[in-house]
């Protein structure tokens, strides 16, 4: 391959992608509605951690701990273990609530592009009826990596094989699955290799939408540290330090609900326009 024809394949590559944010944008116009499931998101995670925190770690300490477990409890730091505690709770709950939402906007933009009329919840509507599906697919969301590579065994049978396996199963995200999820009715691994084998057929597209919406997800973690480093400098106390801590934890991952949401909008745009080539 000669350099020209790489670059014109890079150029045309940035197009397509670019193609898909704009008529993700345009979707988004006609219907402003959808953004109030990244807000709803939001909101509920910011009224709804602390209540349902509290009642983990309270199950937690009354359940009785491993040996292992509770040698390391007693020897670290009371302070370390509640911040891990808090970031660790943070990160499982947010991915784990952000599943609805994704799966809501999804069915909205879905229904959008092909020309369907919707009404005002009619992504809350969608998963509603497909609780007990978009919940299984919701708490393996953590597992996805080892669950893609495992849906795509048969191909790993030659290096190539192998290295399209791994690498698509390491970008996966619930995002990519919930066009499948709110209109298919195939069990957890034939929707992963369909989501994959669809999604594949514009990789390259999908790899610099992905790479922005990354992008943007560490400016956001890097600003998510801010009210820390308010604190650290202006003001003292045990008080401020866990208030700094927490705000950033919220701060965190109300920032990546936000974005990974709306980014869901993008990603069922790609979804439509690879399963209408077929």
């Amino acid at each position: 391959m000669s350099v020209g024809t790489f670059f014109r394949h890079i150029r045309q590559s940035f197009n397509g992608a670019w193609t898909v944010v704009r008529q993700g944008f345009k979707s988004l116009r006609k219907q402003p509605q959808v953004l109030i499931y990244p807000y709803g998101a939001i909101i509920f995670i910011l009224l709804s951690s602390p209540i349902v925190g509290r009642f983990i770690f309270s199950v937690w300490n009354r359940v009785g701990q491993p040996e292992v477990i509770d040698q390391v409890t007693k020897a670290a730091p009371s302070e370390l273990l509640v911040q891990l505690g808090l970031v660790t709770f943070s990160v499982f709950y947010t991915i784990f609530v952000t599943s609805y939402f994704t799966c809501m906007i999804a069915a909205a933009t879905l229904a959008q592009l092909e020309g369907r009329s919707t009404s005002l919840l009619y992504g809350l509507r969608v998963v509603i009826r497909r609780f007990f599906r978009v919940s299984k697919f919701a708490l393996l969301a953590i597992f996805f990596l080892p669950m893609g590579i495992i849906a795509q065994r048969r191909k790993m049978t030659s290096p190539r094989g192998i290295i399209e396996a791994i690498s698509s199963s390491f970008s996966l995200s619930l995002s990519q699955l919930a066009p499948a999820i709110v209109t298919g009715q195939k069990g957890v691994y034939e929707t992963l290799r369909h989501s994959i084998d669809t999604l594949g057929q514009l990789w390259k597209e999908s790899l610099i939408i992905r790479l922005g919406t990354f992008l943007a997800i560490l400016l956001l973690a890097s600003i998510s540290f801010l009210p820390k480093l308010i604190e650290n400098w202006w003001f003292n106390g045990r008080t401020a330090h866990a208030v700094g801590w927490i705000i950033t934890a919220l701060l965190g991952a109300s920032s990546y609900v936000l974005l990974k949401v709306i980014s869901t909008v993008f990603t069922t745009t790609l979804y439509h326009q690879a399963k209408t080539k077929k």
